[in-house]
């Protein structure tokens, strides 16, 4: 009865740990570019101490099993399987503890990758692979630690101490590795961890700029662009077209990154990639997957949940738009992984030389008294808190010559560290400085896409954007499109002067923004010049010749420039949609002839200009 009980409990902390190392084999910790962190191989690991090796292989084939039919961390999933026999198998016959078999196994991976690279080539820059190695190894030795620390102590806790029979007494010098060990590794994987996410953020970053970099030019290009130029790139010049690859050619330089211009078609426009290129960039629009990382910007993969190999492959999309084109910023990512699995590949390294030689160091502290143990417990519980604080490493010394040793290199590891924080820290404050920066650059572009630098007044290009969208929004309603001429403005100018003439404009366009404000159905434009341009948003003409009737009242009344009253007048010209076009140069069109018409019937008409009291009518 005793003995079934004792089944009973072990079964189930079998299935304990057997649950446990599922859901950690579900849920990783993602390290970087499809790379991630689990911590299953420490319960299934700890299963070959605690059950046995045939617990475990049951174990692993079933996570297998879980991970093939619901496609979890299908990368790599055979090797467990392996790394369960080879250290199951190694702690079977010659015991020890699975930390030291663990190295083992390490080295057939790494012998295992060698070999594998050289029968079969992979076209994949060898830092990338060298990375992978690392983290693997790194993985498979920190759980493996971790394993051993869980099944020396698992059974002094309290309940569960009672499934196991034996229970092995803890040695002194076990219990200083163990904690030597896990304060000096913990630090550097856990600034890994951090130093990845800041490196992939980065990336996304130096993305980011780029798009907004292009959108910047682009914007600029359409206000440099005249009337006649951006017509010509709406009928496909082939002049514009030329122009306009010459400019984004520039843009990219020596990069690897292409644009594509796509046209309403959803057809490539212009690019300017090469045919290789294009040949390879076409899948993108095609087939895959993407993962958005700001607004505008994804990353493209090749299959839903990609890994390391599939982010190799994957592509950085940047959307942005130019006039009636869709433009899109592709830049393969093997260039900036490669880069950032270069730079961690290297903190991964000290993090398996600091792993091993805390081993070492533990194995030494087994002939050490205890009075070190206070020393050493010390200083490693102190690394992350001075290294967070930068403050300054004032460890006492000892006369023992292996710990003087230790306390030195813990010392330049976390000087390292801080200085790697302060880098990390620097470097984010100077993108911060460099966003900002374009951010107001592109708000300021916009306001002079949308806006007349004279008069405030909305431009043309935002009299064309809010007529395309009145239109959509306008089939079965009536509005009207208002072409409004200054009578001879040229003579304005003769008399008063080109500064005069624009402080008149100015003024006569705060008349025209009073006069917006008391009509909400009113929006006025500045075209060129004297030209202006209004939509009435009124459901009868009667309602529209009123609102026109008020307008000419209000442009009568003189303006007052230094002493001198001018009296206007202006040549208005009104089309109605859809009776007189169902297009904006329509109804631009129709309204600049009727008003060219009324300028023709009042050109009698007089300038009144009353300066310094002398009257002059032109």
């Amino acid at each position: 009865m005793m003995l079934q009980k004792w089944m009973n409990k072990r079964f189930l902390l079998y299935l304990i740990f057997l649950t446990i190392a599922i859901i950690f084999h579900v849920f990783t910790i993602p390290l970087i570019f499809g790379v991630s962190i689990s911590f299953a191989p420490i319960f299934y690991l700890a299963i070959i101490r605690l059950f046995g090796l045939r617990y475990a292989l049951v174990a692993t084939l079933i996570i297998n099993g879980i991970s093939y039919t619901f496609q979890f961390n299908e990368a790599f999933y055979f090797l467990n399987v392996i790394e369960v026999l080879v250290i199951g198998s190694l702690y079977k016959k010659k015991g020890k503890d699975l930390f030291t078999w663990s190295f083992v196994y390490c080295f057939l991976l790494i012998l295992y990758f060698m070999i594998y690279q050289f029968f079969i080539p992979v076209d994949i820059s060898s830092e990338f692979i060298n990375f992978t190695i690392f983290q693997l190894v790194l993985s498979t030795l920190f759980s493996a630690l971790i394993a051993d620390i869980l099944c020396d102590y698992l059974p002094y806790i309290p309940k569960i101490g009672s499934v196991f029979m034996d229970r092995n007494r803890l040695y002194f010098g076990q219990i200083i590795s163990h904690i030597l060990i896990f304060f000096a590794v913990c630090p550097i994987l856990i600034f890994i961890l951090l130093y990845s996410r800041s490196l992939e953020a980065d990336m996304y970053e130096q993305w980011k700029q780029s798009l907004t970099q292009l959108n910047y030019t682009l914007r600029q290009e359409v206000v440099e662009m005249d009337s006649e130029e951006i017509q010509n790139f709406s009928l496909d010049s082939d002049l514009e077209k030329a122009r306009l690859k010459s400019l984004l050619e520039h843009e990219v330089g020596d990069s690897n990154a292409r644009i594509y211009l796509i046209n309403s078609n959803t057809e490539v426009w212009l690019s300017t990639a090469d045919q290789l290129d294009s040949n390879e960039d076409g899948q993108v629009f095609q087939t895959g997957f993407v993962k958005e990382i700001h607004e505008n910007g994804f990353i493209w993969f090749s299959e839903n949940n990609p890994n390391f190999l599939a982010w190799y492959e994957g592509k950085y999309i940047g959307h942005t738009t130019f006039l009636n084109k869709d433009v899109y910023l592709l830049i393969p990512v093997d260039k900036a992984i490669y880069k950032a699995a270069n730079k961690l590949e290297r903190y991964l390294l000290i993090a398996m030389l600091i792993l091993f030689f805390a081993l070492v160091c533990g194995i030494v502290s087994n002939h050490i008294l205890s009075q070190s143990l206070g020393f050493i417990t010390k200083i490693t519980s102190d690394l992350p808190r001075k290294v967070q604080t930068k403050q300054a490493f004032n460890w006492s010394d000892t006369n023992i010559y292996e710990f003087a040793q230790l306390r030195e290199n813990i010392e330049k590891v976390a000087l390292e560290l801080q200085k790697m924080f302060r880098e990390t820290k620097l470097k984010n404050k100077l993108l911060m400085e460099k966003t900002n920066q374009l951010t107001e650059s592109e708000t300021k572009l916009s306001y002079l896409a949308h806006y007349d630098s004279l008069t405030n007044l909305p431009n043309r290009y935002s009299f064309y954007k809010d007529m395309d969208a009145l239109l959509k929004n306008s089939v079965d309603h009536i509005f009207a499109v208002v072409f409004l001429d200054l009578d001879k403005f040229k003579q304005v100018n003769d008399t008063l002067g080109h500064s005069g003439g624009d402080e008149l404009l100015k003024l006569f366009a705060k008349r025209l923004l009073l006069f917006e404000e008391e009509h909400r159905s009113f929006h006025v434009y500045r075209l060129a010049g004297d030209e202006f341009v209004s939509t009435i948003k009124k459901s009868l003409k009667q309602e529209v010749y009123a609102v026109c009737d008020e307008l000419e009242k209000v442009i009568l009344q003189p303006i007052n420039i230094k002493g001198t009253s001018i009296t206007l007048s202006a040549s208005v010209g009104v089309s109605f949609y859809p009776v007189d076009g169902r297009t904006i140069d329509e109804l631009l069109h129709n309204a600049d002839t009727l008003m060219y018409k009324e300028k023709e019937r009042n050109h009698q008409r007089e300038l009144s200009i009353i300066k310094e009291n002398h009257n002059a009518n032109i």
